[in-house]
């Protein structure tokens, strides 16, 4: 079976990769990165113990639709986007910043793309954040059977770019590969990086973690927490992805508002939405929505995060990529006119699909870049140049 990770070039140069051969690296001798590959079908050597799970046949032909999936979206999505991020967003944001991405579940392989080199990504959604056991402590069937559901969480996202909640509710409850965890280990191991540690944590009402180490809990009145540790390779700084669970919503935060306390740990950053279902445009995340409007450095977004009207005070230089036909049907509520005309005289090249629009040349995204000081006057868009 060809190896996916000969599908990943992220060195900056032969020498790079020449010197990344030669050096020792942790990473590797993790037994979370072990696991991480083991799930995304990545070939471990013959020195791990996993390896000789991957000799057998299930495991055989979970790697191969594994590489299928992500072959395609390697294709059509990742490998586009990290080029157009490299040369669109990378000259116009602070590339280190960290990441918000609140309504992107365990979408971190889209984070990974437009922000390769962020600090910390902070992804959050509704969705458990599950567990993903020592593959050897499992019988054959009962392995199997978790490869499947761990095939059929990442199915759609890999498909068509982005998780479908509802479908997610039911699959992440199925195997033993359950909740997010393994969805965001398989997805940092197919981006080709390697993971130094994986810690599970609390928030509580003050919003100050609480270490939980090496195993998920469920403690009342925490909302529970993820940290996988990462590099992209030898030669680069660690990196932190973070996931929470948590609802945002205006009544929860009422309660359970530790979670803007803890996130006002990290810097300001570079914001986030895909497919977030237009719920922003709605009073009832008026709280989120001004924190994270207060957290922006920047706003990449399609058309389902942030209202147009915000990016209307002076604040902000726009750039708009893509194109706006307006919203599904079952969201004909969102559509903005402003924003269709914004996009008709100012719009720039897509090279790939994104949002619930994911057909190539269906789809939008906005830059929004927050200019200081701020203009006096409404800012108009401006060419992508």
């Amino acid at each position: 079976m060809r190896p996916i990770f000969l599908l990943f070039i992220f060195c900056s140069s032969v020498i790079g990769q020449e010197v990344r051969k030669a050096l020792p690296v942790e990473g590797r001798n993790s037994p979370w990165n072990a696991r991480a590959q083991f799930l995304a079908g990545v070939p471990l050597t013959p020195d791990q113990p996993l390896e000789k799970l991957q000799r057998r046949a299930g495991y055989q032909a979970h790697a191969a639709e594994f590489e299928k999936m992500w072959a395609r979206y390697n294709e059509h999505y990742f490998s586009p986007m990290r080029t157009w991020s490299a040369m669109e967003l990378a000259p116009r944001i602070s590339r280190t910043a960290p990441v918000y991405y609140f309504f992107g579940g365990p979408d971190a392989i889209s984070a990974l793309a437009f922000f390769p080199d962020a600090s910390d990504y902070i992804l959050g959604g509704l969705e458990p954040i599950g567990q993903a056991p020592d593959p050897t402590t499992l019988v054959p069937a009962a392995l199997d059977a978790a490869l499947q559901s761990l095939r059929q969480s990442t199915q759609t996202i890999l498909s068509f770019g982005h998780f479908i909640t509802k479908d997610m509710k039911a699959e992440f409850a199925i195997g033993e590969f359950r909740g997010v965890t393994p969805i965001l280990l398989s997805f940092l191991a197919m981006s080709g990086s390697e993971i130094l540690d994986v810690s599970f944590f609390g928030v509580n009402g003050e919003g100050h973690s609480v270490e939980y180490g090496s195993h998920p809990r469920e403690k009342p009145g925490e909302l529970p927490g993820v940290t996988i540790t990462f590099r992209k390779n030898p030669l680069t700084p660690a990196q932190k992805l973070h996931y929470i669970r948590a609802n945002v919503a205006d009544d929860a935060l009422r309660s359970e508002g530790s979670i803007l306390r803890w996130a006002e740990q990290f810097a300001a950053g570079n914001v986030y939405f895909k497919a977030a279902s237009y719920l922003l445009h709605e009073s009832s995340f008026s709280r989120i929505r001004g924190f994270l409007l207060g957290r922006a450095q920047s706003v990449l977004q399609d058309d389902s995060g942030m209202p147009f009207s915000f990016f209307q005070n002076g604040e902000w230089r726009l750039w708009f990529f893509g194109r706006y036909s307006g919203t599904l049907e079952i969201f004909k509520q969102y559509d903005q006119p402003i924003l269709r005309e914004a996009f008709q005289t100012s719009g720039a090249p897509l090279p790939f699909g994104t949002g619930y629009k994911w057909r190539l040349g269906e789809s939008n995204l906005l830059l929004a870049v927050k200019q200081a000081p701020p203009r006096a006057e409404a800012v108009t868009p401006v060419s992508s140049d």
